[in-house]
């Protein structure tokens, strides 16, 4: 095990000590978490460890923070979604790398759909973009809104797990271009590839 995946192994563990804590305590939405430095101090670890793992949880949708007044259980008893996802993630090793493959499949997804749609995309529109804001992008020109909403959820979870990518500017413009082309089986070519990369 190499020296980032030994901490994301500790992070990991710390996100799972605060849920325990909210369970034991059955907090119910609209309660109180102890301070960042009570936690530190109950977890006997870092306030800098305990500050992510709390940020992860808050991106989880579990949590919330409130300026001036504290962190909060948050009301996610109606969002099923991001419950079921929550208990997922924090009870699987496996969770960064099938959190990150199902969104890249849901944006394989997209792309097929703006090709059915027939949309056209203009490459310096993205040119300058982040790789988030670039999906972000591509599935708001699908005007399906579910599908959006399904992908948020998982681009925060995998925020969450602190997972990094590295997609190449070229790849953009080749994924435009399949756009512009109706060429599915260039777009497949490339998830392929991406998911090659993701289970090394």
């Amino acid at each position: 095990m190499n020296e980032r995946e030994k901490q994301t192994k500790v992070y990991l563990e710390i996100v799972k000590q605060i849920k325990n804590i909210i369970d034991e305590h059955q907090l119910s939405p609209g309660g109180k978490l102890p301070s960042e430095r009570e936690l530190a101090e109950q977890l006997q670890a870092g306030r800098s460890s305990v500050r992510e793992a709390l940020r992860a949880l808050e991106l989880l949708g579990l949590i919330e923070t409130r300026r001036g007044e504290g962190t909060f259980i948050a009301d996610f008893r109606n969002h099923r979604l991001v419950e079921i996802l929550s208990g997922f993630i924090l009870n699987n090793d496996q969770a960064k790398k099938d959190v990150s493959e199902t969104k890249r499949m849901l944006e394989r997804s997209a792309i097929h759909l703006l090709i059915d749609q027939k949309k056209r995309m203009d490459p310096l529109v993205f040119k300058d973009m982040d790789e988030h804001t670039y999906f972000q992008t591509m599935i708001e020109k699908t005007d399906n809104f579910l599908l959006l909403k399904i992908w948020r959820i998982l681009s925060n979870f995998e925020l969450s797990l602190q997972v990094k990518h590295t997609l190449k500017k070229d790849s953009y413009i080749q994924l435009i271009e399949a756009i512009n082309e109706g060429n599915k089986e260039k777009v497949d070519r490339f998830f392929l590839h991406e998911r090659t990369v993701l289970n090394r």
